[in-house]
């Protein structure tokens, strides 16, 4: 009898404090993908129009920005670069004289390590404004680190500001 009341007081401790520690990590998880979204569709600042004003295809500055905005936040920032998911947004925001700004954004857990996220973004030029709603899946590894962002549909966002 004191072995199965053991047994079952354990498999209780063990339970509650994996479900205890889910939610933690998946709040991190939130936070991160928040923290992403906010410098992703935001700005772009005087310190990244400086960066993007330099001749270079990647500058030193730029990368110093990236490293510092970015890479604590993603797995592997090169390969964000280079897939077009860091930066985009506000590349061509600043090449088109725009500001964005994410007016609200809303991160669901869908399994595991893979979030559905809606940011609804204002942007701006010459006085006037607008906005589009961004929709995609991002994946974080074990780490909690953002691995990539698929199935994205800016709502043609990228488009309306290059026009």
């Amino acid at each position: 009898m004191k072995k199965i009341m053991g047994i079952t007081i354990l498999a209780s401790v063990i339970v509650l404090a994996a479900g205890c520690s889910s939610p933690k990590e998946s709040d991190e998880s939130v936070k991160t993908i928040q923290t992403f979204l906010e410098k992703e569709f935001t700005g772009p600042n005087d310190e990244l129009s400086y960066a993007l004003e330099q001749d270079d295809a990647f500058p030193p500055e730029l990368e110093e920005y990236v490293q510092e905005n970015y890479k604590p936040l993603v797995m592997n920032w090169e390969d964000m670069i280079n897939t077009n998911h860091i930066l985009l947004f506000q590349r061509v925001a600043y090449e088109n004289g725009y500001q964005l700004k994410p007016t609200n954004i809303d991160i669901q857990k869908d399994q595991d390590q893979a979030y559905d996220y809606e940011v609804e973004v204002e942007y701006r030029k010459d006085g006037q404004t607008d906005t589009a709603t961004i929709t995609a899946r991002m994946n974080l590894n074990d780490d909690g680190k953002i691995v990539t962002i698929r199935n994205m549909n800016d709502d043609g966002l990228l488009e309306k500001m290059e026009q």
